[in-house]
């Protein structure tokens, strides 16, 4: 009988506990990195697990882990402050509000056409007669059924979003005073020429500028370097959506001034609001960060 040699397991040690599988593989890379074999085990800690080494490299092993960590913890993070992006209730009241006003007001409307010659927005009648109402009325009037359709189903989209991105409140008053300068800036424009218009249109479209000015802050929060598209994308996208919905051939009799001033005015609005939020969230995570 021929005898033969055997030789005996390598014995196998701990090298480290991992509160969850994903970090045991990660730190099992570095061990592979160095040719080493390892394997992972389960803990006798709930949920741990363990990695595992040869006993004659775990010397050597620990030490490459130990400057793993020391090389992990010198790495600096940047800085995210948690954002408040869609926190906010979607304001449904200030919507139903909206659209109840502007459902009475077409119907008085159909009844005496003097409430649209008295509050549509005309350039003669805020530069020459300073009748300092038309750029905000003219947003609550509707030339005919369609018109008011499409304002009352776009405008809800828009809304709801910036409400539920900076609270209904303030999200309707930006709205809303975003579309009278866009009207204002429109009739200085075009002034001296006896340019007239009405419609909500000027207000949807300063929500959909909001929108994009709240994602040009989202997207520069981040404390890292991003490419310019990634940071300007909410403003291509809005731009994509006011050439999509917003244009008209010449003659259409669609006022694209008024949605291209609109959505400028509520995309200025939108970035500096979102900025002072920002800023103010900063300083409240600074101070908390002190206090504890």
């Amino acid at each position: 009988m021929q005898a033969t040699e055997t030789t005996e397991e390598e014995e196998w040690v701990d090298i480290g506990n991992y509160p969850s599988l994903d970090e045991a593989y990660d730190h099992g890379l570095v061990i592979l990195a160095m040719g080493k074999p390892i394997r992972v085990a389960r803990s006798e800690v709930p949920s741990g697990f363990d990695l595992q080494a040869e006993a004659a490299a775990a010397p050597q092993i620990r030490g490459e882990l130990d400057a793993y960590a020391a090389e992990s913890e010198s790495r600096v993070l940047p800085r995210i402050i948690p954002s408040n992006w869609a926190k906010h209730p979607a304001g449904w009241h200030f919507l139903l509000i909206w659209a109840l006003l502007l459902l009475f007001l077409f119907s008085r409307q159909l009844g005496n056409p003097g409430i649209s010659e008295f509050g549509a927005s005309s350039s003669i009648g805020l530069i020459e007669n300073g009748e300092w109402w038309r750029p905000f009325t003219a947003l609550f009037l509707h030339g005919d059924g369609p018109h008011i359709v499409g304002n009352l189903a776009s405008g809800a989209v828009f809304a709801m979003l910036v409400s539920k991105s900076i609270g209904p409140l303030k999200g309707w008053l930006l709205i809303l005073l975003s579309g009278a300068v866009g009207n204002a800036i429109t009739s200085w424009v075009t002034y001296p020429e006896p340019f007239t218009s009405l419609g909500a249109s000027t207000a949807v479209f300063a929500a959909l500028g909001i929108l994009s000015g709240i994602g040009i802050v989202e997207n520069c929060r981040e404390e890292v370097r991003m490419p310019w598209v990634r940071v300007l994308a909410p403003l291509l996208a809005g731009m994509i959506l006011l050439g999509w919905l917003g244009g008209a051939d010449a003659g259409a009799g669609v006022d694209v001034f008024g949605h291209i001033f609109g959505y400028c005015a509520g995309l200025l609005s939108g970035f500096i609001c979102r900025y002072l939020e920002s800023d103010s969230s900063e300083t409240l995570h600074e101070a908390g960060n002190q206090v504890n």
